[in-house]
């Protein structure tokens, strides 16, 4: 969730730095494209390649924002359909995920909640006076009948086993977006002036 968040403030910040850049971009790659080299010298761009080199890396941004955008959609409709099953599994007497700070619980302090609660559950006196007595086989299999059905449950969790390639995906575009730079606001305006 951490990670969709960054992805989701940080293809914000790159939407506002580029405004209207992309489509100027084009236009401009298109003029630089059709005009010779002496029109270009007039025009005081002595280098071509390295002009539209300097200009691509605006489309290169919105390439990746797009990208990233895109993966942090996947990766929340995944956490959604996750946390949508567990939370019918919490229904069914399932213990929470969290903390009470509020924090995901690590896989051995999960274990040992799970295991403390299963044995609560087995051990556990039952609350009516009819069931009252030495423990059967009738009331022992009922007790734990809703944690086996659980614990079936949990393994069908995940469609498919976890693959975490997609945030890692998600991470090294969202890092490519840090690393990313744009041309300057000086530079920019000046090229318009001069191509435009």
């Amino acid at each position: 969730m951490e990670l969709i968040g960054k992805a989701h403030r940080e293809v914000q910040r790159a939407r506002a730095s580029l405004g209207n850049m992309p489509e100027v971009a084009n236009r401009m790659i298109n003029v630089l494209n059709n005009r010779t080299g002496p029109q270009l010298a007039l025009m005081g761009i002595p280098n071509r390649t390295e002009t539209i080199l300097l200009i691509k890396r605006v489309l290169t941004l919105r390439t990746l924002a797009q990208t990233l955008e895109r993966r942090g959609q996947d990766m929340q409709t995944e956490v959604n359909k996750f946390m949508d099953k567990f939370a019918a599994l919490e229904s069914r007497g399932l213990l929470g995920l969290l903390n009470s700070a509020g924090r995901l619980l690590s896989h051995e302090n999960y274990a040992k909640r799970v295991n403390t609660f299963a044995a609560n559950q087995i051990t556990e006196k039952p609350s009516t006076l009819e069931a009252t007595g030495p423990a059967s086989g009738k009331n022992l299999y009922d007790r734990v009948e809703n944690l086996f059905f659980i614990m079936n449950e949990i393994k069908h969790l995940f469609d498919v086993p976890p693959n975490f390639y997609k945030y890692t995906e998600a991470d090294e575009t969202l890092e490519a977006i840090l690393r990313h730079q744009l041309p300057s606001q000086d530079w920019w305006t000046q090229m318009i002036q001069k191509i435009l």
